[in-house]
């Protein structure tokens, strides 16, 4: 039997969806792998044979200590479990447990266990993790892909012109205005596409003029996903969940760094930031402060169209 592994991700449901590139690659090459996760455990069907597990409690710690050959960990300043997980790893087994950096920044390199795997801010977390297990576990079997299977008798973007609008995100900074996704959704509607809005919750997008559709779990939701055209969104978890599952994606993020590693990168899509001319400079910072004022529709219109002629010719 191979070795055992434990991977511990955030528990956003972008962070859960990459973070699988990892655990997979982890079974193609004979571990056991268990993942630690609390957003993707509804849509285990789409990855069977990738046990995922909900974030035991800190008095679990000294179980899981002695459970794994292998620790990942996602650092996390806030998490009481992955602070004590990472001091007792590396205090008992410093070798044996990897600490993974998932956040752009040029400080990145100063972080006291950047050197366990060597994160890039200018690649994608799917690739970074990647290379993770080509460059530093050195596994002979390597893969971008995070090991989505499909349920039986769904059919990929069966729909070809209905756009999933996901308008809101875990934070409102995150949040392209309401007013310019109904515009965007209007102009799509005119052209013949079919828009419908995912919000997660009704609340404030009752009688819009447009299909409002919600779902009791995270499978039927990424069922749904699955079998429509394009999904437009803000930056989140959704969007990453879109792509894995090669729907072409449209995302508005509010800085290109941050866009670099953190958008949607499983399939090919467009990502939407303020033009880098506009002044960013330390203590004003117009465009991440602004960003929202500097997409236009008019930009959207013409990137979601770039968008069609990239899922045509892919």
């Amino acid at each position: 039997m191979g070795p055992r592994a434990g991977v511990f991700c955030h528990n956003g449901l972008g962070d859960g969806v990459n973070c699988l590139v990892l655990s997979n690659n982890l079974h193609l090459n004979g571990w056991k792998v268990d993942t630690y996760q609390n957003s993707i455990g509804s849509m285990q069907n789409w990855f069977p044979h990738l046990a995922v597990n909900p974030y035991p409690p800190l008095s679990e710690l000294p179980r899981i200590l002695n459970s794994y050959d292998w620790f990942f960990v996602v650092q996390n300043d806030t998490d009481p479990f992955v602070l004590q997980l990472i001091q007792e790893g590396k205090r008992r087994f410093p070798e044996k447990l990897k600490v993974i950096y998932l956040y752009p920044s040029k400080n990145i390199v100063n972080e006291p266990y950047y050197n366990d795997c060597l994160t890039d801010p200018g690649l994608s977390i799917a690739e970074n993790l990647r290379l993770l297990c080509e460059k530093v576990l050195h596994l002979p079997k390597i893969t971008k892909s995070n090991g989505f299977i499909p349920p039986p008798g769904l059919i990929h973007r069966k729909h070809p012109k209905r756009v999933a609008f996901h308008p809101t995100s875990a934070r409102e900074t995150r949040n392209w205005p309401r007013e310019k996704f109904l515009s965007l959704a209007q102009h799509l509607k005119e052209r013949g596409f079919d828009p419908v809005f995912i919000p997660g919750t009704k609340n404030g997008w009752e009688n819009i003029g447009f299909e409002v559709a919600l779902f009791p779990n995270l499978d039927q939701l990424a069922r749904f996903i699955y079998e429509s055209g394009y999904l437009v969104g803000n930056d989140s978890g959704l969007g990453h969940l879109a792509s894995a599952l090669s729907v072409p994606t449209l995302t508005f993020c509010r800085r290109k760094t941050w866009a670099n590693m953190w958008a949607p990168s499983f399939h090919k899509g467009i990502v939407v930031t303020p033009s880098s001319w506009i002044p960013n400079i330390r203590g004003l910072r117009l465009r991440d402060r602004h960003w929202k004022k500097f997409i236009s529709v008019r930009k959207a219109k013409k990137s979601f169209d770039r968008l069609v002629s990239l899922a045509a010719h892919s």
